[in-house]
């Protein structure tokens, strides 16, 4: 625990997520359990309730209170007219302004959503707001600070770099305290944007004790070929299923699982049986953790297959890649985006062109008959991790730049107590 971090952050960090928790954004769950074991005192508040069905046996280990912000509709207005209420009457200048912002983005609807957290974070005594990704949530954030002067920081990943307006990212990074990102690649790019914000990288990390080679089994009679992810075109997906046609057509025997789920799950189901794959190619759908964890233990190979979609999304580095590494599995993973930051090609991993059905095969074909540098491949894959995208570690590093902010800019606004018991939209565990 790092003593001197908890009596320096007495008060709690608030972290800002779209939806908790998500069975997809593991590194988001990672991060939190990470930063509680450090000794930070959190509180949680997402945008949307949780839409899985199932959540990963991990999310009971979380201390954090969680708080779902609703939506300003129906039976929360009467909240919502309470806490802008309250909001104006402590600075009327500065609400005015905030709310002439607003309605000056089209975004009335994010100010409302602000005001009600503003009040929420000052009721739980909340000294700065992390939030994950730098759509919605820093949209949010960034009102939140108009409004109550509570500073605010970014982790910004994939998918909301490539897919926004770089002027909208701009505004954002400028107007936190610092922003991280997951990936050198992403860095670079958001530093080209704005070069003067203060931006960081810091890679995701997993827990390499749970993911572990001793939680490898003996192998299957079929070589097991194993991807995990949502099942989006930046996946590569239809990739990896147009590979295991040609390992099919040489003769090679293999069962291939794909776990995640998505829009294009109907899509992939129909090229597997185009290709009359049924048999030796699965849909395995949504998985827990600790089923993952069993894929990870039975694959012969972790296959990666990734590309730039045509709307310009794109993966950083997987947290699925970092979980199968860690466990000892080789990989087989595309050159694209941050990826090769992770795997160097022919040391801890191999490397193919994105979009190349055939050389993923032979790189697929070529594992499986190699068990011997399968082996000093997962070991190194193994150590890649373990130096450096330790989770505990890597975190060190959002605590260094949370120490160096300044306290809240403003008291927290003096408040009574509202009457929570009529909001069932929050949530503590």
């Amino acid at each position: 625990m790092e003593s001197s971090l908890v009596q320096r952050q007495q008060r709690p960090l608030g972290i800002l997520v779209k939806i908790y928790p998500k069975l997809s954004e593991t590194f988001i769950l990672e991060e939190i359990l990470g930063l509680e074991r450090l000794g930070l005192p959190l509180r949680l508040y997402a945008l949307a309730p949780a839409t899985d069905a199932i959540t990963h046996p991990a999310v009971a280990d979380v201390l954090a209170p969680l708080v779902t912000v609703p939506a300003p509709a129906g039976g929360q207005l009467w909240s919502f007219a309470a806490r802008h209420a309250r909001q104006f009457l402590a600075s009327p200048l500065r609400y005015l302004g905030a709310l002439a912002y607003a309605a000056g983005r089209g975004r009335l609807k994010d100010f409302l959503r602000a005001g009600w957290l503003a009040q929420q974070l000052a009721r739980d005594g909340v000294q700065h707001l992390h939030t994950h990704f730098i759509s919605s949530p820093a949209d949010v954030a960034e009102l939140v600070k108009r409004i109550a002067g509570l500073p605010f920081s970014i982790s910004a990943h994939a998918k909301d770099i490539y897919l926004s307006d770089p002027a909208d990212l701009a505004r954002k990074m400028h107007a936190a305290q610092f922003t991280v990102t997951c990936t050198e690649a992403n860095r670079q790019t958001l530093a080209q944007i704005a070069p003067q914000a203060p931006l960081q990288r810091m890679y995701h990390g997993v827990d390499h004790e749970l993911f572990h080679p001793r939680r490898r089994l003996l192998a299957t009679e079929l070589p097991l070929i194993v991807s995990v992810g949502r099942l989006r075109a930046k996946k590569g997906l239809d990739t990896l299923i147009a590979a295991c046609a040609s390992l099919r057509e040489r003769g090679e025997p293999f069962r291939c699982e794909i776990v995640g789920y998505g829009e294009e799950q109907d899509k992939l189901k129909a090229q597997i049986a185009q290709l009359d794959l049924g048999d030796q190619v699965v849909l395995v759908g949504k998985l827990a953790r600790e089923q993952v964890i069993e894929r990870y233990a039975r694959a012969a190979v972790y296959v990666q297959p990734s590309r730039i979609a045509a709307d310009g999304d794109r993966d950083g580095i997987p947290n699925v890649l970092l979980e199968a590494m860690a466990m000892g599995v080789p990989v087989v993973a595309s050159r694209v985006s941050g990826i090769p930051e992770l795997v160097e090609h022919g040391v801890n991993g191999v490397l193919v062109e994105p979009d190349d059905p055939v050389a993923l095969a032979d790189a697929m074909a070529a594992l499986i008959h190699q068990p011997a540098r399968c082996a000093d491949l997962g070991c190194r894959a193994r150590q890649t991790v373990t130096e450096n995208f330790d989770n505990d570690h890597n975190l060190r590093l959002l605590c260094k730049l949370l120490q160096r902010q300044p306290q809240t800019a403003e008291a927290p606004v003096a408040q009574a107590p509202v009457a929570l018991a009529a909001n069932p939209l929050r949530s503590t565990k």
